[in-house]
């Protein structure tokens, strides 16, 4: 996919501010606070209908406004000749979605057609954040690769809000709880579990491939990267009646907390970098570089299904030494994905990087 323009209004430091897009590769340059990260937001959000800046939609508005709107004209490499729109609009409290002129009701109506890689300096935490960050990081790689398996994360979620809402039932009480019932929930949300492991396990190793070729090509192999599955409790290849004598003794305790204490909703991911464990032995710029492959290693994912991500990387690369750098430009450029970058300079240096692919330059200032 191609996005040839953005429309933005009253959103963020926007009130009213178009931009346009001719060329594979685009360099977003300006001061800090300019609004360059607002632009990468923009357009993420028109793909995932969330920012990755902050939950509150009122974040999002202009300062004095109550209300925002947002527009993206893209084409398709199988249908160049048609122009397509998708837009959000919210605005008093209500938020509406149109794919060429029809409301959208659910991310899966859009998913086909406007795929989006996001790289931002928070996706360091990739490795030394929260397991959440892992955990949605394998499941994009999964619906990159398998988007049928959305139907499948959908009932997981549906079981696990009416386990968690069967323990909430008995009110702090295990005697209250219908044993029963939370059997036919617990093998339900087992069932469910394996099936979203075996997912991610499958990208997984997809990825850890990837990034050591991606190495290997553009790095002289300086690392080995592995990637570890760590699943909470479930294990794939247990039995169910191994796996419930295993948990018997958590139940009590769920019933307090009113949650489930098992799931791949609590699964992790664990990174080695020649051999140690990245989060403790590695250096901030390895954990960087590292990052930085793993989310770049979902362009090949994403390659083979559908439309061809968009790539939008928000002041990810100006740290990276000058041989790092031109290794990073070197792999953009052989991508087929239109690819925006932002940056608060635009030196000699990186402006001869990408020069070959005529990329648009666009200024933005405070």
């Amino acid at each position: 996919m191609f996005l040839s323009k953005l429309d933005l209004q009253q959103f963020r430091c926007f009130t009213d501010k178009s931009f346009s897009f001719s060329s594979p590769i685009a360099l977003i340059t300006g001061d800090n606070g300019a609004g360059k990260t607002s632009i990468i937001e923009a357009i993420n959000y028109l793909c995932y209908f969330k920012s990755f800046r902050s939950h509150s939609l009122t974040d999002l508005m202009s300062h004095g406004s109550d209300s925002f709107f947002l527009r993206g004209h893209f084409t398709l490499a199988s249908e160049p000749e048609n122009l397509h729109v998708i837009q959000v609009g919210y605005a008093q409290k209500k938020r509406i979605i149109k794919l060429d002129q029809k409301n959208v009701t659910s991310y899966k109506d859009t998913f086909p057609y406007f795929k989006v890689i996001t790289l931002t300096e928070d996706d360091i935490d990739l490795i030394k954040g929260a397991p959440s960050g892992r955990r949605a990081f394998a499941d994009q790689a999964v619906l990159f690769s398998k988007p049928e398996a959305m139907d499948d994360y959908r009932d997981f979620r549906h079981i696990l809000q009416s386990r968690n809402a069967l323990l909430t039932s008995a009110y702090g009480r295990p005697s209250n709880l219908s044993r029963v019932e939370l059997e036919v929930w617990t093998e339900k949300l087992w069932a469910s579990t394996i099936k979203i492991q075996e997912y991610r396990r499958t990208e997984l190793q997809v990825i850890e491939s990837t990034v050591n070729r991606l190495i290997d090509q553009y790095f002289d192999g300086v690392y080995e990267v592995e990637i570890q599955y760590d699943p909470k409790l479930a294990v794939a290849g247990e039995s169910m009646d191994i796996f419930l004598k295993k948990i018997a003794h958590l139940t009590d305790q769920e019933v307090v907390l009113k949650r489930s204490l098992f799931g791949a909703h609590l699964d992790d991911l664990i990174f080695h970098i020649k051999g140690k464990k990245a989060r403790m032995f590695a250096s901030r710029g390895q954990q960087k570089l590292v990052s930085l492959l793993c989310k770049l290693s979902l362009i090949s994912i994403g390659n083979t299904q559908g439309p061809l991500p968009l790539v939008l990387i928000d002041d990810f690369i100006s740290d990276f030494d000058k041989n790092r750098l031109r290794n990073l430009i070197h792999f953009f450029l052989s991508c087929k994905n239109q690819i925006i970058i932002t940056s608060p300079f635009c030196d000699s240096e990186l402006e001869s990087l990408i020069l070959k692919a005529h990329p648009d330059v666009i200024s933005i200032n405070s």
